[in-house]
């Protein structure tokens, strides 16, 4: 071997150079084979979603009247008892009508004497035995008096107050007998099934709000019981001093726990949409961008850039740049780059780890 050496000394030297580089070349390909690394992913897909407007509002009676006479007069009968549910029509109180009760009596007789008359006169004229003059004479006074009873009947009518609708009459204020004013309070009267909501929002919130947009409603009150509604109508301008416009909502209210009056907190769910969401970890940005990491149908990692829309609860819409059914990573892609071969260790049908009350609706 020394021999060989000697005789070829430069053929030695390169055949050690050869094996060294080799067995270098071998180390770093080992090292630079980093295993793959598993991802969690989510299979994209699209949930109800809504822009949110928070409020306070005042509940209100769907009709609603202070009861009161129009004119004075003794008051006669009550014909409710507090808090009672009454019908359209049904008589509340009755004030005294004696007086116009005789006159009623009274003018009925001579309509019905002037009527009978008029029959014996048109006998006569027909065999020309009374005069035309006093046929008129008779008709026009029985035009007369039957004109006496229907202001009669109309003062009786102004007497005897009626509930214009269904409704809950509230705690009476006066007592039979009393010598009633007009415009005194007698009663209130509310119809309480369904309640408007009357609240409102800031005109810089207006944009996409329309009527039949839901709105969901707590009264401290109440507990967390949620009180569902649509908007109803919106009023005609905006405040020139709060810069806020009023809306009116209306509210089922079957077993009448809603009381005119009670202050709610209003939820706005306007622009309903169908929406594609994804948890907040998922995106990353850089500078103006943002990024989701996708695994593509060939098992790779792809960097998209998307547009973020709606942040609420953990979870971002995404307004564009996901489609249902794509694979979004949402553990792991801080270990994957663009490219790179993906083992996936687990997928989401669902988002998890959220508290948004819609993400478990049907996709």
């Amino acid at each position: 071997m020394k021999t060989i050496a000697r005789l070829f000394p430069p053929l030695a030297v390169c055949l050690l150079l050869t094996l060294f580089v080799s067995a270098c070349s071998d180390k770093d390909e080992t090292t630079n084979k980093s295993p793959v690394k598993p991802v969690v992913v989510l299979k994209a897909y699209a949930i109800s979603l809504s822009d949110q407007v928070e409020a306070l509002g005042t509940a209100q009676a769907n009709e609603s009247i202070t009861i009161t006479a129009t004119v004075a007069g003794r008051l006669e009968e009550i014909a409710f008892n507090d808090g009672q549910q009454v019908h359209k029509g049904d008589v509340i109180v009755r004030l005294d009508q004696d007086e116009e009760r005789a006159q009623l009596v009274a003018a009925e007789v001579q309509l019905a004497e002037h009527t009978r008359e008029v029959k014996r006169l048109q006998t006569l004229l027909a065999r020309k035995a009374a005069a035309t003059r006093e046929l008129d004479e008779r008709k026009t006074l029985a035009a007369v008096t039957a004109s006496s009873i229907q202001q009669i009947k109309a003062r009786i009518d102004e007497l005897t107050l009626r509930a214009p609708f269904d409704g809950k009459v509230g705690i009476r204020r006066v007592s039979p007998g009393a010598l009633v004013q007009p415009g005194q309070v007698i009663a209130t009267l509310d119809e309480v099934d369904p309640i408007k909501l009357d609240f409102s929002i800031p005109a810089t919130m207006l944009q996409g709000m329309k009527p039949g947009d839901r709105i969901e409603a707590r009264a401290d009150s109440l507990g967390e019981q949620v009180f569902t509604g649509v908007v109803s109508a919106t009023d005609s301008r905006i405040d020139p001093l709060t810069r806020s416009m009023l809306l009116r909502a209306i509210i089922a209210n079957p077993d009448g726990r809603l009381i005119p009056g009670m202050l709610m907190r209003v939820t706005l769910l306007a622009n309903e949409r169908q929406a594609m969401v994804v948890p907040e970890e998922s995106i990353t940005q850089k500078q103006d961008k943002h990024y989701i990491t996708l695994v593509t149908p060939e098992g790779k990692a792809e960097l998209r850039v998307v547009q973020p829309g709606l942040r609420r609860d953990g979870l971002v819409e995404i307004r564009q740049g996901l489609a249902a059914g794509e694979r979004v990573v949402v553990r792991g892609m801080g270990f994957v780059k663009p490219g790179q071969a993906v083992s996936i260790s687990e997928t989401w049908d669902e988002i998890r780890d959220s508290q948004f009350p819609a993400q478990h609706q049907a996709k």
